[in-house]
């Protein structure tokens, strides 16, 4: 997966996220507001202030960013190797669900002696990292288990314009809009958008006009398209319109997972 757009801006709320969260962050100087780079450095993240007890969850969490990594379970049939875990945010962020997820730990990796294995979810719903173990190899025998850059979900408001000659524009890294078609309802003109998204673990986004003219818009069931009615007269050149809903980024590192209690 491709890591989304650092600013400044975001980095401010990021910074304010997990400083509501009690974990220890600092100004990351060297970001600026044209940066075309897509990830937060792992070092902009200090230590966390932990309470007394040494741990905000469970005594195994790994704690990325404001969210806890907890290891459930670890089960072996075969050569195939199952880690199930849960997310526990400590921090939810404004304009999601509180369900979330606000993490997404795409990629694991484990050592059994000099033997680098790499695994993780089938998608961001599912909470078990899957590994293929090999030929004879015992989970017992692992010695380091890792999660490697993982993904951390923000607030996504993208303006963009769209006409005639220039339908289609890419809002983020693996998501596209495109200008189908425009038509005519009576006296209201009816814009037909698609949203074209080639990650399937990029997270709901909506798609409505910008400023005044534009009634709700309406998604349509069971497809990635949605009409727009404009009621205020002639239609622009340029369509400007709105992406909002959540994108992901990721926070470079290695975090150490804890599933020494199940072998």
């Amino acid at each position: 997966m491709k890591a989304q757009t650092v600013s400044l801006t975001i980095v401010a709320f990021l910074i304010g996220v997990l400083a509501a969260g009690g974990i220890g962050v600092r100004v990351i100087r060297e970001v600026r507001t044209d940066d075309v780079t897509r990830s937060l450095p792992g070092s902009s993240i200090t230590a966390p202030t932990y309470p007394s007890s040494g741990y905000f969850v469970d005594p195994d969490e790994t704690l990325i960013a404001s969210t806890a990594v907890i290891p459930l379970s670890v089960r072996q049939d075969g050569s195939s190797l199952s880690i199930r875990y849960d997310l526990v945010s400590r921090s939810p962020i404004a304009g999601m669900p509180d369900t979330g997820p606000f993490l997404l730990p795409s990629k694991w990796v484990l050592r059994i002696g000099s033997t680098m294995i790499e695994g993780g979810p089938a998608d961001p719903d599912t909470r078990v990292a899957l590994f293929d173990l090999p030929q004879g190899a015992r989970a017992a025998e692992i010695d380091v288990v890792e999660i490697i850059n993982p993904l951390a979900a923000y607030p996504l408001n993208v303006f963009f314009g769209l006409s005639e000659t220039n339908p289609r524009v890419e809002i983020i890294d693996g998501v596209s809009i495109e200008l189908l078609r425009v038509s005519e309802e009576g006296a209201n003109t009816i814009v037909h958008i698609r949203i074209d998204v080639g990650d399937p673990a990029i997270p709901m986004i909506w798609i409505e006009g910008a400023g005044p003219g534009w009634r709700p818009a309406v998604r349509e069931a069971g497809r990635l398209r949605v009409d727009l009615t404009w009621v205020g007269g002639d239609l622009p050149e340029t369509i400007r319109l709105r992406a909002h809903g959540t994108q992901w980024i990721e926070i470079e590192g290695r975090y150490r997972v804890s599933i020494g209690k199940f072998g």
